[in-house]
């Protein structure tokens, strides 16, 4: 597809197109904050499965969302109606999206199936979903506007929704799990994740009807074949040093600093003896979120979205180090150490979304080709498989420091939890300030960008 087949999008995005935006974030974060903060653990300690066979079942789903995502990004690029090319895929995919995470958190019941079965069965219906929706609306955020100041704005309201999103989760669930106490942690949960599930699917809903895509000059130009389509991914990262880097950032950055949200439930229950302040850990960074966003969208415009991405990463890795020589039962200096965490790896997800619709433009004037819901896509499946990675590598180091689930654990066990939980991350941040050396599509490069395409 290229350049020639879409007309410009607008430099200044509607202020209701930028609040369904953010809307549909807080959908998607219900689901993928919940995923990730209460899934492993669902599995190692309500389902009863070991921690190497609860990151498997994560790998499997990896390999599952390289056999997909290509396929429905593909798909979605070439998709042309009335009411836009991504839309649609929203608005049809946010039903089976809701079910589908309910799914993920319900026990085999009368199946005669093992638990990690059912769950490996539950997992794949939830990835396959979330490609569905998500492809589409990632790649909605480069067709909306082509100015860089205002795709920074786009992923703060994106960031904003996505913080709402995970206070409500990390606020609906331990809260719900403690209504139902009496009927089981299991039974807790599925009726938390059917919340959830039906607030994602409204959430995407009013997205769906929210976004007012640009119109294309043409109702149908496929110059090629959908084989052809993804096979061209790869060739996407020619020549595009900015793009390798800003997946490079994500890959790095959910892999290893992903390590922390996904450790905070085995931290207090473990380590501090104080299940009753884990929603308390949750909810702060998602609170902080709300307020950074904003800040980091600044400094981006003041200085460039590297700027602002070594500053919150330099900022966290100072949280990290604190939070692991804080003694754990100093909770002042816990919290003070997630509360910095949460400050600077708020710039993480808020440059990351802003600098990737960038490089679409910035290969599109090497190669020609104009490839949104492909690069999004293969986007979101790095972003994916390095969760799928991360949960492996918990569920294993978990195992090789003797943890046992439901157990008191050994000195030498809390010591290990505590490296993975804030070390790994530290190590990750430290690796997005390298890999973020040489990157130099700022704001006046990519306006430079846009004028050798020949747009307003």
């Amino acid at each position: 597809m290229t350049s020639a087949s879409t007309s410009p999008a607008p430099k200044s995005v509607p202020l209701g197109t930028r609040i369904g935006f953010g809307v549909g974030d807080f959908g998607f974060l219900l689901v993928w904050q919940g995923t990730t903060l209460f899934l492993m653990y669902f599995y190692t300690d309500v389902l009863g499965i070991s921690p190497v066979v609860a990151g498997t079942i994560y790998l499997v789903a990896m390999v599952w969302d390289a056999i997909i995502d290509p396929v429905i990004a593909a798909m979605a690029e070439r998709t042309r109606t009335r009411w836009g090319r991504y839309r649609p895929w929203i608005a049809l995919g946010a039903v089976p999206f809701g079910i589908s995470y309910a799914l993920a958190f319900s026990t085999p019941g009368f199946l005669a199936v093992e638990a990690w079965v059912w769950a490996l069965a539950t997992h794949l219906i939830l990835r396959t979903a979330y490609t569905v929706v998500s492809m589409p609306f990632n790649s909605m955020q480069a067709r909306l506007t082509q100015d860089t100041d205002e795709r920074s704005v786009l992923a703060a309201f994106r960031m904003i929704g996505a913080a709402c999103g995970g206070l409500a989760i990390v606020v609906i669930t331990p809260m719900i799990v403690a209504a139902f106490a009496a009927e089981g942690e299991a039974y807790g949960y599925w009726i938390a994740a059917i919340v959830a599930g039906t607030l994602a699917m409204l959430g995407l809903l009013y997205c769906a009807a929210a976004m007012r895509e640009p119109a294309e000059d043409n109702d149908d130009r496929h110059e090629t074949s959908l084989i052809q389509d993804i096979a061209a991914i790869p060739g996407l990262f020619r020549s595009n040093g900015p793009l390798i880097r800003v997946f490079g950032v994500i890959i790095v950055g959910s892999i290893c600093i992903g390590m922390f949200g996904k450790s905070v439930l085995y931290h207090f229950k473990y380590d501090i003896g104080r299940e009753d302040l884990t929603s308390i850990a949750l909810v702060l960074p998602a609170l902080i979120l709300i307020a950074a966003a904003p800040f980091w969208v600044a400094v981006s415009k003041r200085r460039s979205k590297r700027d602002a991405l070594d500053a919150g990463m330099l900022m966290a890795l100072v949280g990290y180090i604190l939070f692991f020589f804080n003694p754990s039962q100093f909770l002042p200096g816990s919290f003070f150490a997630i509360a910095l965490i949460a400050f600077g790896t708020a710039a993480l997800p808020v440059m990351f979304w802003a600098m990737l619709p960038d490089t679409i433009e910035y290969g599109e004037l090497k190669t020609g080709l104009r490839a949104e819901a492909r690069t999004f896509g293969f986007a979101t499946f790095a972003q994916k498989a390095a969760v799928g990675i991360n949960a492996l590598l918990l569920g294993t180091l978990l195992t090789w420091s003797g943890f046992e689930a439901n157990a008191a654990q050994s000195d030498a066990t809390l010591t290990a939890m505590k490296a993975i939980m804030a070390l790994v991350p530290a190590a990750g941040s430290i690796g997005i300030w390298a890999i973020m050396r040489g990157y130099n599509l700022d704001s006046a490069a990519h306006r430079e960008i846009i004028e050798k395409l020949g747009r307003p």
